[in-house]
């Protein structure tokens, strides 16, 4: 790296350390009203952005001289004079609103052109397009074909809308993260730097190791605890997995279904309470529900999603004869928990809390607080505590930056009223049908959501299907966690599968053979928000009764559905057996009591003819392999 490559590595990283900080000291305390705090911290995360990742890569560079060096220093001067001019001109702006100024429109357009590309550098063109798209139908929509049809708009008026009019750029989706969720970024960046993802690991050995499938279980619990504080797929497998796969290897995992459980267990992390991942906190926002109910709501599927991995892993195991840690691997209990039970603590004080109704910032400031007390407590180091600081602002850099661009799509949807349209026609497509439309939102959750992050898949479905499905009488809280849930789930939906393919690098094994195991594995998972809209019971949201009678019958039914997926009870089943086992699992997870009885009647039967005393599983059944 040359001497011109580092310098603008060093003022990128400054300038996404210094939006951080911004949002870590000004928003928790209200120094700045939140017009003022939204451009800034979007102006030092596009000034990072133009630095940090070049017009032209560095070889290049040698072709096109300064051109490419000018222009993205052009660009750093430009995104600081939008920001402070928005910033300092916030309370005229708000009353100038439908007679703005000449400089107002210069301002609007080059903050349009300005967040284009930083949607460009920060995850490519897939977002970047569908804004584009966006913008395009704003302006053109006098030829748009059919119900598409609505008057246009010329580009002055569109880049004033989604720039000024704080419905777009500086709307919900980015207001979201400035409040919440950079906080809980840096939350959990001083805790991984303070060693609370090694210690989770170790614990997840404590708890887990010595069953039957040992460190695959393990994986899972690690990765789940760990999710709590990142939230984020990718990142998550690169934390844990790092650790928890060549470690699963050694044991007698297949390098491919190592790093597929891995991927599987790093995924939940999103969906996983009580942080969870950033477009949870914008569900709460666009419901204008507290957080502590969306957390509450996440807690059964979620368990349910980390159940159906669990017993994978433990078919799989028993049919490749992989058993679980020995005493003598195990860690100790106690001097485990000694080791680091101010972790849980830590994490215990946010999680209660938000459960005690104190706002997620409240409750993100103490635990960074908190946090950097305990970094200091075990000695991180300033060097070690800055490069985790560094890596948590560039996740956060990328999130504003792609929230920042869904708020372009979300102030051309109300301009135009497209989501009003969209939802007649996903209506009339489904052509009345409840199902149907499930179908629908989950096919367009799961291609959107393996091109862009989870964060913007959920303001496009919220602005877009959201209305279709209350309109169709489902409780708004279960329409939008049903596409939320989706959105997740595209992480380890192949042929995309970010996280099974970041999984599978560490692993070493064939990236389509990894993203097909987790899909294999996840199957139940995809099952689940079906009967959480038709049941809002799983969402607990119903009676005491109704909340356990339905998650006792839902979780058999996962169990019933993992077994037929991974073709495993004492033995390889029949097809026949296979499918009585699926329709078994679909007739509990109804929560019906007459549909649950006929279930267990099902389930009864095979498990008699399976389990019965004369049967032996023989060794040509049970490819029995190494734990060493």
């Amino acid at each position: 790296m040359g001497r011109l490559d580092k310098t603008r590595a060093w003022l990128g990283n400054g300038a996404w350390l210094a939006a951080v900080l911004f949002v870590t000291t000004v928003q928790p305390l209200y120094l700045l009203p939140i017009e003022q705090q939204l451009p800034i911290t979007l102006m030092l995360v596009m000034v990072g952005l133009f630095l940090r990742r070049p017009l032209f890569r560095s070889e290049r560079l040698a072709r096109v001289g300064s051109v490419g060096v000018a222009i993205d220093l052009l660009l750093v001067v430009a995104s600081v004079v939008v920001g402070l001019y928005v910033a300092l001109n916030y309370h005229d702006i708000i009353f100038r609103q439908g007679a703005f100024t000449r400089a107002d429109l210069w301002i609007s357009l080059i903050g349009l052109f300005l967040t284009l590309e930083a949607v460009r550098r920060s995850v490519g063109w897939p977002l970047t397009i569908v804004c584009l798209v966006f913008v395009l139908y704003a302006v053109y929509g006098r030829v748009m074909p059919g119900a598409l049809l609505h008057r246009g708009y010329s580009i002055d008026r569109v880049a004033q809308h989604v720039t000024l009019s704080y419905s777009g750029i500086y709307g919900i989706p980015l207001a979201v993260m400035v409040r919440y969720v950079i906080l809980f970024i840096v939350f959990g960046a001083l805790l991984q730097a303070s060693g609370a993802a090694d210690f989770l690991v170790r614990f997840a050995q404590v708890v887990a190791g010595r069953y039957t499938g040992g460190l695959g279980k393990v994986a899972v619990v690690a990765s789940g605890l760990v999710g709590t504080i990142s939230g984020s797929a990718a990142g998550n497998v690169a934390t844990t997995g790092s650790v928890t796969i060549p470690a699963m290897k050694r044991s007698g995992y297949h390098p491919h279904f190592a790093g597929a459980i891995e991927a599987v267990a790093s995924t939940g992390g999103q969906i996983m309470p009580p942080i969870m991942g950033a477009a949870a906190f914008l569900l709460a926002d666009y419901l204008a529900i507290p957080y502590i109910r969306v957390v509450t709501a996440a807690i059964i599927p979620a368990l349910f999603y980390y159940l159906s991995a669990g017993f994978a892993i433990d078919l799989y195991a028993r049919a490749n004869g992989i058993r679980g840690l020995s005493k003598e691997e195990l860690p100790r209990f106690w001097p485990t928990l000694r080791s680091g039970w101010i972790f849980i603590i830590v994490i215990a004080l946010v999680y209660g809390m938000l459960i005690y109704g104190y706002s997620p910032t409240r409750a993100a400031f103490i635990g960074v607080v908190a946090a950097a007390l305990l970094a200091l407590l075990k000695r991180a180091g300033l060097r070690a505590s800055l490069d985790v600081l560094i890596d948590g602002a560039k996740s956060a850099a990328i999130l504003c930056a792609v929230t920042a661009g869904a708020g372009i799509v979300v102030g051309v949807v109300q301009l135009t009223g497209l989501g009003a349209i969209l939802a007649s026609a996903l209506v009339d497509m489904s052509l009345g049908n409840v199902l149907i439309l499930l179908v629908l939102v989950m096919v367009a959750s799961i291609i959107l959501g393996m091109g862009m992050p989870t964060t913007v898949v959920y303001v496009l479905l919220a602005a877009l299907v959201g209305p279709a499905l209350v309109d169709m009488g489902i409780r708004p809280l279960a329409a939008h966690f049903f596409f939320f849930y989706y959105g997740v789930l595209a992480a380890i939906t192949p042929p995309v599968a970010l996280a099974s393919y970041a999984a599978a690098s560490i692993a070493g094994s064939d990236f389509n053979r990894t993203g097909w195991e987790a899909f294999r594995m996840a199957l139940p998972a995809f099952i689940v928000p079906f009967f959480f809209v038709l049941n809002p019971a799983l969402l607990l949201d119903g009676t005491p009764g109704e909340v356990i009678h339905t998650s006792l019958s839902a979780g058999l039914g996962i169990w019933l559905f993992t077994t037929a997926v991974m073709n495993w009870l004492r033995g390889r089943m029949s097809v026949w057996t296979r499918l009585l086992l699926f329709a078994a699992a679909f007739l509990l997870l109804d929560g019906g009591w007459r549909t649950d009885v006929i279930g267990l009647v099902v389930t009864c039967g095979v498990l008699l003819l399976r389990l019965r005393p004369g049967r032996v599983t023989t060794n040509e059944e049970v490819p029995v392999r190494s734990a060493e």
